[in-house]
């Protein structure tokens, strides 16, 4: 780390419940840093393989990071509170909480019903709920039009609305699942066909198969991370986020933190807070995505919850407080003292997506890109998982991370380890998704995705 983690001596004796988790490396760091602080944690999960992808739970991550695992319903409210309330109905902990998507409403539903701290349910489903979001903004210049459609016929009057390019999105879903710029009428038609096909989420949950559509948004995109105590919302910094994959928007890579001017910084705060303020939202953390425009800055999302992949880790190195420990100590009743938030040096993460579908066999490389100074290799596939299931964030195999001086620093040798890395796969034939084919050996990491977003990142 560059900066030395702060003390969290106040989870000891505590206990928390999260229903559900994020699977990445920061996030089973944060588990086990929390315990070691004293906090105790159960995990409260519908579906364990969901986590495992058919390998034994015992040796998962997660397993020897959490003190207990609750088999339960994590869609049914009822069950959630049942598996953390004793025979008198009082909470057997004292925090219950999710950074999942997924269930983010359901642990504030959960919590308010306990009387533990939590945000507002209706502002968690409002910043969740993509149009409804766009709605409660109204009018306010960082707002972008948009329309939800719900039907083929509603289609000819987006396009005069909102013209083109727009983008097409479903109204609630994660790791960019769904999200695609549309160009002409023909690709709308496209994207609608497609999108309006969902009906469930990736986690199972009932979808309606609408689609929101919004004017398309020149510009830079960061995202500001933020914690927000008692209705105040703390700033930790601003983020750079790499994307590839046109026209999807699949992050890339991320450093850590952006210098803006002192004018430009105090507009995107005012952005956040205002945006945060909008919807209701005064407790928790926030990663709030924004794009600066010729017309200045326009909110994308905002999602009430700490950044995914390893965003945690670069905000953590660099300012010594995790926004994964200071959420947990919010859900527990404790005031985290984030006050002032102080830079030092700088870190960069980049994002490894294989560039061939199939099966993995195994990874070469892995020494040569360990080997570079100050970076992490921080891979989670194993030989015979399949890759490149859908292009999304979800195909993202690992991580090669680094903390130093700056940023930019940090993010040449997170690019220079991710270049040695090659995912060696047996492809798919043409139109399969899930057997391996008979093509061979395949390998190569997206090293495009990397120069590119090296280049985007540059212009901050």
């Amino acid at each position: 780390m560059t900066t030395p983690l702060a003390d969290y001596a106040k989870f000891a004796g505590r206990r928390i419940a999260i229903v559900e988790h994020m699977q990445n490396h920061p996030f089973v760091l944060g588990l086990h840093q929390a315990r070691e602080h004293g906090l105790e944690v159960w995990l409260l999960t519908g579906d364990r393989a969901w986590y495992t992808h058919g390998h034994d739970w015992d040796s998962h991550p997660l397993a020897a990071a959490v003190d207990r695992v609750i088999d339960v319903d994590t869609t049914d409210l009822e069950a959630v509170l049942s598996s953390v309330t004793g025979e008198d109905g009082a909470p057997l902990v004292d925090g219950l909480t999710s950074f999942s998507d997924y269930h983010t409403v359901l642990a504030a539903q959960a919590a308010r019903r306990l009387g533990l701290p939590g945000p507002d349910p209706a502002a968690v489903e409002t910043a969740n709920v993509k149009d409804r979001l766009r709605v409660a903004l109204g009018d306010v210049p960082f707002n972008i039009p948009h329309m939800l459609v719900s039907s083929r016929e509603q289609l000819d009057a987006a396009a005069g609305r909102l013209g083109f390019p727009m983008i097409a999105k479903p109204p609630a879903e994660a790791i960019s699942y769904g999200v695609r710029r549309v160009d002409d009428m023909a690709q709308l038609v496209e994207a609608w066909q497609e999108l309006s096909g969902i009906r469930h989420s990736l986690r199972g949950q009932p979808r309606s198969g609408d689609v929101l559509l919004e004017t398309y948004v020149e510009g830079v995109e960061v995202s500001v991370e933020t914690m927000t105590v008692d209705g105040y919302t703390h700033v930790f910094g601003v983020t750079s986020k790499d994307l590839f994959g046109d026209p999807a928007y699949i992050e890339c890579g991320h450093t850590f933190p952006v210098p803006l001017s002192d004018e430009e910084r105090d507009q995107l705060y005012s952005v956040v807070r205002g945006t945060l303020k909008a919807i209701g939202y005064d407790h928790g953390p926030c990663h709030t995505e924004v794009r600066r425009t010729e017309s200045g800055w326009r909110v994308i999302e905002a999602n009430p919850r700490t950044p995914s992949s390893c965003m945690t880790m670069l905000v953590t190195d660099v300012t010594g407080r995790s926004p994964i420990l200071d959420a947990w100590l919010l859900t527990i009743g404790e005031v985290p003292p984030i006050e002032p938030v102080r830079h030092s040096g700088g870190a960069a993460v980049r994002m490894i997506y294989p560039q061939r579908r199939g099966v993995l066999k195994r990874v070469d490389g892995v020494e040569a890109a360990a080997s570079v100074p100050g970076v992490q290799v921080l891979l989670h596939v194993e030989p015979g998982d399949h890759l490149l299931q859908r292009m999304d964030n979800s195909s993202c195999v690992g991580f090669t991370y680094c903390n130093g001086p700056d940023r930019l620093e940090a993010q040449a040798l997170a690019d220079k380890a991710a270049a040695y890395l090659d995912f060696v796969v047996e492809e798919d034939e043409p139109g399969e998704t899930g057997e391996a084919g008979e093509a061979g050996e395949a390998g190569g990491t997206n090293t495009a995705a990397v120069a590119d977003g090296a280049d985007e990142a540059e212009t901050l």
